[in-house]
């Protein structure tokens, strides 16, 4: 069993006063040993202060910053009280108390936390007391180095969450949300959606940054590789099961692979999902690398064992004008959950390879990932180019 867990309940587990106490039953009766609690503001509230805001009219990041954290820092008060209520030790954490440990640059609307400065202020205000009390602190609030209070981004308590797990090196972090973990769709669009048990962390990225709300992507980038990542719901227990994230972004988030022996299938025509269907049976035994689009092409890029007979497959389907086959294909993946709040990826890799000479057969992005397909020969050399351009 885990020794020390942290432990976020987001806004809308904590919407009434008899939902803080079901919250602080859940963290007494969990049975753990050390635990940390992250707290977002009570449902609703950030969006209130949000719109007061617009209506008062202008205002610098610094002053909004102040306004919205209002809610967390009110969270952790209510928390701490329900907490003692129950007769459990704790101690809420504030940014504008000398011992606060989230320490964040001064981008007051969507801070960015400085990892070192947090972790020696976790080891010296939270790791002391955790096991013989309950730290009780706010999410999506930060502090920059002047002592201003900033926000980490709208969902920014699972930030919070990850982070302070991160730096307590946790065994686990549970984030309570009012779904049985995480679904395979928003239920409120697919009312059939079921949960998963696990989600790779790579999987939750994309659906996170493809409009899921139910983890922050940033939130993803600190988890250690031994630590467990789960997400459970506020009616169970912290024991409960839930939906687990697997995996672990690499300490050097950049990874880069690449594939070789491929084959690139390009049809021409009417692209529709009748037709892509057809396609995709007759390749279904095929490992698909990537795909790419136009306004009346689509390319697979494959690890074909028969790509002359995938073409007499494809042809003889009727389903588009023409059909054409490029083998000897090479890519390289490169995989960092920066690339998608980072502009000029793109141009960097770009840039390497015409630097050497070799040609781009295909770029293709999807969320935190860059795959480009060149030529096989060029496919070593393009390896060491990008590899350098990333590094």
């Amino acid at each position: 069993m885990p020794k020390r867990v942290v432990v976020k309940f987001g806004g809308a587990e904590l919407s009434s006063g008899e939902k803080f106490i079901k919250a602080a039953k859940m963290i007494k009766e969990s049975g753990y040993e050390e635990v940390a609690v992250v707290v977002s503001a009570m449902s609703g509230t950030t969006d209130n202060f949000v719109n007061f805001i617009k209506e008062v009219g202008e205002v610098d990041g610094a002053d909004y910053a102040d306004v919205v954290a209002m809610g967390e820092r009110t969270s952790v008060r209510i928390f701490c009280s329900a907490l003692k209520s129950l007769g459990v030790k704790s101690a809420y954490f504030d940014p504008q108390q000398e011992n606060w440990p989230i320490i964040t640059d001064s981008n007051f609307r969507s801070a960015k936390p400085n990892v070192a400065e947090t972790k020696k202020r976790v080891k010296k205000y939270i790791e002391p007391i955790i096991g013989d009390c309950i730290p009780v602190i706010c999410g999506f609030v930060g502090r920059d180095r002047y002592g201003r209070v900033t926000t980490l981004g709208r969902g920014g308590s699972d930030i919070t969450a990850t982070l302070l797990g991160n730096c307590l090196r946790a065994d686990e972090v549970i984030l309570v949300k009012d779904t049985e973990g995480v679904l395979s769709a928003d239920p409120k669009i697919a009312p059939n959606a079921k949960p998963l048990k696990e989600i790779s962390i790579e999987e939750m990225f994309s659906l996170a940054h493809g409009g899921a709300k139910i983890v922050h992507p940033a939130a993803l980038k600190y988890k250690l590789p031994e630590q467990k990542l789960r997400v459970v719901c506020f009616s169970g227990n912290l024991r409960s099961n839930g939906t687990e994230i697997t995996g672990v972004f690499n300490a050097n988030p950049m990874e880069v692979r690449s594939y070789s022996g491929l084959s690139a299938l390009t049809m021409v025509g009417e692209i529709t999902p009748s037709n892509l269907s057809k396609v995709f049976s007759t390749i279904s035994e095929e490992e698909i690398v990537g795909i790419s689009t136009g306004r009346s092409s689509i390319t697979l890029f494959a690890k074909v064992k028969n790509p002359k007979k995938a073409v007499q497959q494809i042809c003889s389907l009727e389903c588009f004008k023409a059909v054409s086959l490029r083998e000897g294909v090479g890519a390289i993946e490169a995989i960092n959950p920066d690339f998608i709040d980072s502009p000029g990826w793109v141009a960097k890799i770009s840039n390497a390879l015409a630097n050497r000479g070799i040609n781009i057969v295909e770029v293709t992005t999807g969320k935190a990932t860059i795959s480009v397909f060149v030529d096989e020969k060029d496919l070593k050399e393009a390896l060491t180019a990008i590899k350098s351009a990333v590094k």
